[in-house]
């Protein structure tokens, strides 16, 4: 099981967004509209997985939209932006939908779903989720599979000249989500995604989850960590924390 991505909710619109994540040392690239959920996003691109930074784009049409991102978006709103989940990326999301009705655990059917790019090309993909009702606790991840495999996604992104020169040091480390029992919750989304926990960390194939003490607060993605940077500092994007390391 890999990241695919985090989904960081922000108010800034698409075009202004790439020019905030530009100068916070991302490269990013717009990505395009989602005109059935009134949303919109810019991409940054990193070695195995990539940050989707979303905005609201219609509210009339984010409000009607049957779709558990989108609520999660509009639950957070109020609170300004800042993180909202993160994506992973099965080697098949129909294995994992049926693990999950064999366990009785309520999900929605797999989604298909698409976006046109600003180039006019159209991108599809599989999506999955779990149903839970949009809350302060830490929401399980959904999960993805695209048309493309990763291999061919990225020859086309550097081909394209959308991918950074050093693109392949640039990891995600740790992601760093708050909650109100660390233990437990480590154990029960290893369970959920066959992966190993050690101390409270969830161990990924390209990342590792770390869980701590929301101390009262909403259980929340805290903190990134990207390694392969050349550099070591933290910076503060959109209510969201990022740490680059060498």
């Amino acid at each position: 099981m890999h990241l695919d991505h985090i989904v960081h909710f922000v108010t800034a619109s698409p075009e202004t967004m790439k020019i905030k994540a530009d100068t916070a040392g991302f490269k990013s690239v717009l990505g395009g509209k989602h005109a059935q959920w009134g949303t919109a996003n810019t991409l940054s691109f990193l070695a195995s997985s990539y940050i989707e930074w979303l905005s609201l784009q219609e509210l009339s049409v984010a409000e009607s939209a049957d779709h558990p991102l989108t609520q999660l978006l509009l639950h957070d709103r109020p609170n300004g932006p800042g993180f909202g989940t993160i994506c992973l990326r099965p080697d098949s999301i129909e294995d994992v939908w049926e693990k999950f009705r064999q366990k009785g655990i309520a999900t929605t059917d797999v989604l298909n779903a698409s976006r046109e790019t600003p180039a006019g090309e159209v991108l599809r993909w599989k999506m999955l989720f779990v149903r839970e009702e949009p809350s302060d606790q830490v929401p399980l991840p959904f999960f993805i599979e695209w048309e493309q495999t990763q291999d061919q996604k990225y020859s086309d992104l550097k081909a394209a000249d959308q991918l950074p020169d050093h693109v392949e040091q640039l990891q995600v480390k740790h992601l760093i989500l708050s909650t109100d029992d660390p233990n437990a919750t480590a154990k029960k989304w290893a369970e959920l995604f066959d992966a190993k926990v050690e101390d409270n960390e969830v161990v990924l194939d390209n990342t590792r989850l770390q869980f701590v003490n929301s101390a009262g607060g909403p259980g929340r993605l805290q903190r990134v960590d990207i390694a392969g940077t050349g550099t070591h500092n933290t910076i503060e994007i959109e209510g969201g924390t990022y740490t680059f390391l060498p």
